[in-house]
């Protein structure tokens, strides 16, 4: 039984996962600070489950909002750290491409009003969108980038679930003849580094 977070995405939420059964509880991601511990109790409650049970931990590390990424990774990490299991962080584009089989699929996400993080074939790259060449994509583009782009992208807009997602990547990490990707501490990626702006006052000391 693996726990699985994501604070960050639009498909934010707990899940319980084993590669043959999942069960996930939503979670705001404008708000997960609240909802976290909380979705955790009850998930464990739904299954029957005690924290004696998690196997691993899996938590989504970016790219995605300040806020969200360290509340996740800060309970993910304490989690695996008490309890003394594995921890995988998984990028967001990681997570979504998971979601179709298509192979030249192309992962976007709206990083502000200009740019979008671009991932495909495990590359990344932040590109003004104006300058993205046509692609079959998946992801999670504002509104505004939506209406923005040509006519030459296509969407795929049939995915895996929530739970199905985690519990092909749950398949994926206990195949014996893959590398696991395990952390004693899994560290945010912001896509890029974060936008920090300098005070004009004079401090003096």
């Amino acid at each position: 039984m693996y726990l699985c977070i994501d604070t960050i995405s639009s498909a934010a939420g707990i899940t319980l996962a084993n590669p043959q059964s999942a069960t996930h509880f939503p979670l705001n991601p404008q708000n997960s600070s609240d909802g976290i511990i909380p979705a955790i109790d009850k998930a464990l409650k739904k299954t029957k489950s005690a924290l004696s049970d998690l196997d691993g931990v899996f938590v989504i590390k970016g790219p995605g909002s300040f806020t969200g990424l360290r509340v996740g990774l800060s309970v993910a990490n304490q989690f695996a750290h008490q309890l003394k299991i594995p921890i995988i962080g998984l990028r967001t584009d990681e997570w979504w491409l998971t979601r179709t089989d298509q192979t030249d699929a192309t992962y976007l996400q709206s990083m502000n009003k200009a740019e979008v993080y671009v991932s495909q074939s495990e590359k990344s790259v932040i590109k003004e969108l104006e300058k993205l060449a046509p692609c079959i994509w998946l992801g999670q583009l504002s509104g505004e980038h939506r209406a923005r782009l040509s006519k030459d992208f296509t969407e795929i807009k049939k995915t895996d679930s929530i739970e199905g997602t985690w519990q092909k990547l749950i398949r994926t990490f206990a195949n014996p003849g893959v590398e696991r990707r395990t952390y004693d501490l899994v560290e945010p990626f912001y896509g890029k580094d974060p936008s920090i702006t300098k005070s004009k006052r004079q401090i003096s000391i």
